[in-house]
């Protein structure tokens, strides 16, 4: 949601330099975890031809969520990122100047990251809402705390040399506990909170392990022959459901490429509301309503829209 609306805070600026954001086929738009797969493809195939290791000296902003740090061979000449904790942050900055190259603009020869933090540098509203995604993306506020210090300490960071240091001195539990003990009472509540999550997830986990040592029906049924209602997840909590659209002539098209169709969409859990139960049960092939930018559609009384800038709940 935050990436939308930086996205198209940049669009209304933009004015006559519209030419530099970022586009896919010429439709101007972002990269985040909400496209279809068939257009994820073209989005990533666009991004590496745009920002790669041979493209030509060019101006162009970018829009993206934790998607544009994973397995793109991407290089840009500033970045521009929330806070995030040390080890993704040292991800992030692998993205920035990745490859050497003689064409970079004046006064981007130098990699430069810009971390956007709170003006007064107090994290302490966090621990009851969210800002910037910080408060929902990653849980642990001591580790953003602790990698906010490390920048404010360490204006200049000399990576790989560096990355050990910074990784243990925003994730070491010795560390967080410095800063628990120094803010007080509501951070050491939520280091207990993080914690207590951690301990059911492992547990969660550990009900879904297969036992390598023991023989695999006899010992391991019950996990690999599980009720058929039961889905192990990829990762803890709900994932959302996928839901397919009518065969053509029905099925929606791309908003970058008209001949692709859209066959399915997974929405996440969160946009469903708790819902995911009834909407799993109810899912059935939907049919769009579509209009020249995109398609709107509705599952269990939710209505959502799908375009250039991905899918969104309404209302």
């Amino acid at each position: 949601r935050n990436a939308i609306a930086t996205q198209q805070a940049i669009e209304r600026a933009a004015g006559e330099d519209a030419g530099m954001i970022f586009a896919c086929n010429g439709t101007p738009t972002l990269h985040h975890g909400r496209f279809a797969a068939p257009d994820r493809h073209m989005l990533d195939a666009a991004i590496e031809a745009l920002l790669g290791k041979d493209t030509p000296a060019n101006g162009c902003v970018v829009v993206g969520t934790q998607t544009l740090e994973q397995s793109l061979d991407i290089d840009a000449d500033v970045l521009i990122t929330d806070l995030c904790p040390a080890d993704v942050l040292l991800q992030r900055i692998g993205r920035l100047h990745r490859h050497t190259r003689d064409n970079r603009p004046d006064g981007y020869m130098q990699p430069r990251c810009i971390v956007l933090t709170p003006s007064d540098g107090d994290l302490s509203p966090l621990l009851s809402t969210s800002v910037n995604g910080l408060g929902t993306v990653y849980k642990d506020l001591r580790i953003l705390e602790a990698t906010r210090r490390l920048i404010h300490e360490n204006p200049e960071w000399h990576i790989p040399e560096m990355n050990r240091s910074l990784v243990e001195r925003a994730t070491h539990p010795t560390a967080l506990e410095a800063i628990v003990v120094e803010l007080g009472d509501d951070w050491r509540d939520h280091a207990n909170n993080v914690e207590g999550e951690l301990i059911a997830d492992t547990m969660t986990a550990g009900g879904v392990i297969v036992r390598r040592d023991k023989t695999f029906y006899g010992d391991n049924r019950d996990v690999i022959f599980g009720d058929m209602q039961q889905r192990i997840r990829t990762r803890l909590g709900d994932e959302g459901i996928e839901v397919e659209f009518q065969p053509p002539p029905k099925t929606p098209k791309s908003p970058f490429d008209a001949s692709v169709s859209i066959e399915k969409l997974t929405i996440p859990a969160h946009l469903l509301r708790g819902q995911i139960a009834d909407a799993a049960a109810n899912a059935k092939p939907l049919e769009p309503i579509t209009d020249a930018a995109g398609f709107r559609f509705s599952i269990n009384g939710a209505n959502f829209r799908y375009d250039r800038l991905g899918l969104r709940r309404l209302g």
